[in-house]
Formats: C-alpha cells, structure tokens, sequence
C-alpha cells in the first residue's frame, strides 16, 4: 500500500506541474495544432489519475461503491483517449502543421477516441474486488487489452522512426515513459493495482510538457539572441570576403549549420537561367547544374520572388527536380531567393534529409535575415570580381599603351639623332647654293630654293624639339640665377619679323623688378618661343598676340594672349600630350609636329612650375606659364 500510495502521489504532482506548464504554452500560442493536441492530452490524462484516485479513495475508505464504479469508468476513459491522443501528438509534433494527411489522421483518431468515450460510458463498469488492505483488483477484457497494447506499440515505433523530426528530446523521452506505463498497466494487474503504470506516464506526460515548454517557450527566448548573433556573426564573415567562392561556400556552409540541416546549396542568377555555383555537405559533381526561372523549387523561388518551403520533397514537390536524386534524397527544404532591391541574385536552398528534422516559422525567420546580408555579399563579391578583372584588362593595355610608346620614343630618339647631322649638313649645302645662284634671275629657282630651305628648317625644329623634350624628361638641365624680362624681350624679337608679315600686333609687356628665378635659360626660352610660335600661326592677319610677365604670389607668371581661333572644348585636356594637334576648319594650312606644348609643359614641370591654358572657339587663347620665385634671391635692381 505504501508503495501505492508514493506512486499515486507522484502521479498528482507531475500531473499538477504538466497543468502548469500546459497554461504557459496555451498562453503563449493556442491555435496550433502541436498546442492543441498535447492540450487535449494532458486533459485526457487529468481525466485518467483523477479516476485512479477516485477509484483507490473509495477502495481505502471501504464506502460508496458508485464512487469507485465512477473512478473506474473515469479511469477507462481517460486511459484510452490518452493512449489515441498520444499517438496524434507524436504524428504531429514530428510531421508538421501542413502534413496533407494531417486531418485524416485527426478525424480517425478523434472517431476512434468518440466511439471509445460510447463504448465505456454505455458499457457496465469493470468487475473488481476490494483486498482486506484496501487495495483494488479489477482486470481489463482482452479486446481492450490487445487494442491499445497496439496503440502503445505503435507509438513507440513512431517517435523512434521520427525521432530526428522531433525538436527535443524530451518529447521522445516523455513519450516512450507514456507508452511503457501504459503498456504495463495492460499486461500485469499487479502493477495496475500498484499504480506504478500510472505513475510512468504522468512522469512521461511531465517530460512531454517540459518539452512543448522547451520548444515554445524557453528555446526561442533563451536561442533568440544567441541565433541572431549567429546571423550577425555569419553576415560579418561573408561580407569580409571579396572572393566569390569563398562567400558562396561560407553561406551555404553557415545556413545549414544555424538551422541544423544537412545539406546547402546556392545557385546564382546568370539572367536566363540559375547555376548551381556552391553546395555544402552534397556532392561537388552537382555544380554547374542549370535550371530555368521557374524550374524546380529554385526556380520558382527566384521566379515569385518568396521563400518557398515544402515539408517532404518528394510528397509535396511536383516539378522538375533541382538537382538529381532530389526526389529519393530531399526531405524538407527551403528555397529562399536572395534578393537586393528587387533583384535576384540568387537562391539559397537549405536541405533536410528525408528522416531529419523538418523546418518551422522560426527557421523561416532566421533565413529572412540572412538572406539580404547574403545578396548584398554576393553583389559586392560579384562587383569586385568585375571590377577587378577590368583592372587587369586595364593594366594589360596599359603595359601595351606604355611598351608601345617606349619602342616610339626610342625610334623617333634614333631618328632624330640620325637626322640631326644630314639635316645640318643639308642646310649648309643649301646656303651655299642660294648664295652662288643669288645673282642669277631666276625667280622661280630662288622661291624652290626657299622652300626648300623652310621645310629643312621645319624638319630641323621637329628634331630640335626631340632631342630637347628628351633631354627634359631625363633631367639634363643646367639651372643658374636668370632674370625673365631678358628672355621674354628676345622671344619677342626673335618673332618681330614674321608677326609684321602677317600684319599681327605683337604686344610685350614687364612687370618692373621682377625677382630672379633660378632655371635652365635655353629650355625656358625654348618654351616661350614655342608658346609665341602657335599663338602667331593659329592667329589670322591683324590679329593680335600679347606677352605678360608679372609676379602673382609667389610666382612670375608669363601670360601669352592671343585673339585666334580657339580650341574645341573637347581638345583642351589633350593639348599638352605628345604628338596631339588639335583641328580647325580654318586653320588646316597650319602645319606642326604637336611636340610645341608638350615641351613647355615638360619644362615647367622641371622647374616646379605649373602651365594651363583657357580658350573661347572663335574669341583666342590663353597660355599661363607660372614658375616659382627663389626664396633666397634679390630681385633685381
């Protein structure tokens, strides 16, 4: 009795705490099916140790045999519901709220536990005896006895064969302790009598409770934080990653380790079609596998842009597999496209295997926030990769942009150096016969022969213009204390002669004392005669040219005006490169080399000086030359 006693008190208690734990999850959520099947549960069990109470108060007390009639029918009823609903529940718990035969399922059991509930009621009570102890000995008829060991049978097998759906462990604790102590209350009246049965299964319907409140309750508070610091921490490793296959690889590996699946994959958007790029835990053959927007549950996921979710690939998938052997492989799976402002870049698909775990809301939700991190992690990685191979492309030509002007430079240097001496010496030939043919008349011989003179003397500055740019550019300069007023009046002078035959005013004008400069005399005259030289020729006939020189801060500046015809906006980043001449319309008699500028600029930038030039088409140009003033010269008295 005593024994007894200790198991009927064990089986109120954990019954009264699984009452506890059952109001928390019905207050947490009431209308799921898994909340609402182990309700229904608990009560039938409420139902079952209440009657072993009635029943073994009215067996000690030794009065009211209704009171023990009613225990027993109370007992029955709730010993075979529990055993029915016990079934329902681990079906549920371990196959979802969208499982298709779901209702079916429910409506058997629930016409079984109806028909049952009749049976009992309407039957006569079960016949027993009262010991002289007080103990109560009643037997159970075979029927009843072969039916639910059965129910309890069947299961146990099916939490076993479930057991990786479930999401606690306590649940396939809880109901493997359930169905032994109802297995034990139908095979020994003895252990009925001792309540030890009972007793199992309210201490299983207390761990199944523990476990819903696990599941409900205690995991999503206690795991919230720690699964969004999981999402934070894997959107931190892809997003410190530029290289495509290594953000790929660490997604599909991170997905299924947060969500404990087995298997991940990521297919990415090449516009017509979605390429399997990287998978986790599959197999590497599947790589490069395409499918159509629309194709398989990938397809469909970029095609409707949601997450599409199914529970059994192989049940509830009706289209074309995403991968082969989905179909004999797949359990549950989710499709989840990764979508930056509306475009898909990809999908992630996260894989279950066909006994493993199944996906709820929450892991839904977890994926919802590793999806955006996941697109703008593919986007940069995508960009980087383009971006970077443009850089190559860029730097090989540019090498080839680079090679090709070293082997022009060399040849045009060999040239120019091989030119120099027979153009001198043609010049000299020439001179010689324009003065022994000089007093023959013979206008026709003396123009021939000044034409010739003025393209040799052409030829002469292109080379002049050569050697001095290279000489530049290698830093063969010899710098001394110079005043500029000198060398701006001898360019002038030098230009006099041809500005009057082409009836163009040639303004100079000198700031007073303007401060020394050190620099390379040759090289700065040089450069100004090249400025003066195209402002004359790009001015047409009674125009004008004017040269400035006037200290501005800490430079002198040399301003070259002219009244000629412009250069194009478009031309006017080009004008100081090697070679480049800008076009006019006007001016195509205009003849040069375009080394002039080039030069000048060269010359500045030697001096630490800085040139620019502003220009209106059709109203002039303006060239600026600045060169630093010598902090330790005296200006000039």
């Amino acid at each position: 009795m005593a024994l007894s006693g200790i198991a009927l008190i064990v089986s109120v208690v954990a019954l009264l705490l699984s009452l506890m734990m059952l109001t928390l999850v019905l207050w947490q959520d009431s209308k799921s099916a898994s909340s609402c099947t182990y309700a229904l549960f608990v009560g039938l069990m409420l139902l079952w140790i209440s009657g072993v109470l009635l029943s073994r108060l009215g067996s000690m007390v030794g009065v009211a045999p209704e009171l023990i009639g009613l225990g027993l029918r109370l007992n029955d009823l709730g010993f075979a519901g529990a055993c029915v609903v016990g079934y329902l529940l681990i079906f549920v718990l371990s196959s979802g709220q969208n499982h298709p035969a779901g209702r079916l399922v429910h409506a058997a059991v629930l016409g079984v536990l109806a028909l049952q509930t009749g049976l009992i009621l309407s039957a006569e009570p079960a016949r027993y005896q009262v010991r002289a102890d007080g103990a109560l000995i009643y037997r159970l008829n075979e029927l009843s006895v072969l039916t639910y060991s059965a129910v309890s049978a069947a299961t146990l097998i099916l939490a076993w064969q479930r057991r990786r759906k479930l999401k606690s462990r306590w649940s396939l604790l809880g109901i493997s302790l359930f169905s032994l102590g109802a297995l034990s209350e139908l095979i020994s009246p003895e252990l009925r009598y001792r309540g030890l049965g009972s007793s199992l299964s309210a201490i299983g319907t207390l761990a199944i409770s523990y476990a819903m409140l696990q599941t409900q309750i205690i995991a999503p508070l206690i795991g919230r934080a720690q699964q969004l610091e999981s999402v934070r921490a894997v959107g931190l490793s892809i997003t410190q990653s530029l290289n495509l296959s290594q953000v790929l690889a660490t997604i599909a590996e991170r997905a299924a380790l947060i969500l404990q699946a087995d298997s991940a994959l990521i297919f990415l958007n090449h516009g017509d079609y979605l390429e399997l790029a990287a998978e986790y835990n599959l197999s590497p053959k599947f790589i490069g596998t395409r499918l159509a927007y629309g194709e398989g549950l990938v397809g469909y996921a970029a095609k409707t842009r949601q997450t599409q979710h199914v529970e059994n690939y192989k049940r509830d998938w009706g289209g074309a597999p995403d991968v082969p052997y989905a179909k004999e492989g797949f359990g549950a799976a989710v499709a989840v496209p990764l979508l930056l402002d509306q475009d898909v870049q990809g999908v992630l698909l996260v894989v279950a295997g066909v006994d493993s775990k199944r996906f709820d809301r929450d892991d839904l939700h977890l994926l919802g926030l590793l999806s955006p991190q996941a697109a703008i992690a593919i986007a940069n990685s995508r960009n980087y990769e383009a971006q970077r191979q443009l850089a190559d492309e860029l730097t090989e030509a540019t090498n080839r942009l680079r090679d090709m002007d070293k082997i022009k430079t060399q040849m045009l240097q060999m040239t120019s150096h091989q030119l120099k001496n027979p153009l001198f010496s043609a010049l000299s030939t020439l001179e010689n016969l324009q003065h022994e043919v000089r007093d023959l008349a013979n206008s026709d011989l003396q123009e021939g022969l000044n034409i010739i003179r003025a393209e040799l003397q052409r030829m002469e500055r292109i080379v002049s213009n050569i050697l001095n740019l290279e000489r530049v550019q290698n830093g063969k300069l010899a710098f001394s204390e110079l005043n500029i007023e000198p060398i701006v009046e001898a360019v002038a002078r030098d230009f006099k002669h041809q500005a009057q035959q082409r009836n163009i005013a040639l303004n100079v004008t000198c700031e007073p004392l303007l401060p020394p400069l050190r620099g390379d005399r040759h090289f700065l005259t040089q450069a100004l005669a090249n400025v003066v030289e195209n402002a004359l020729k790009f001015t047409p006939e009674g125009g004008c040219v004017s040269v400035q020189a006037a200290v501005i801060e800490d430079c002198v500046v040399i301003k070259v005006s002219d009244t000629g015809v412009g250069i194009a906006p478009a031309d006017l980043s080009r004008v100081f490169e090697r070679f480049f001449r800008a076009e006019h319309p006007k001016m195509a008699h205009a003849r040069g080399s375009g080394l002039g500028l080039s030069l000048v600029k060269a010359v500045i930038d030697a001096h630490n000086g800085r040139v620019w030039l502003e220009s209106t088409p059709g109203e002039g140009t303006t060239v600026y030359m600045a060169l630093p003033i010598s902090p330790s010269l005296s200006p000039v008295q």
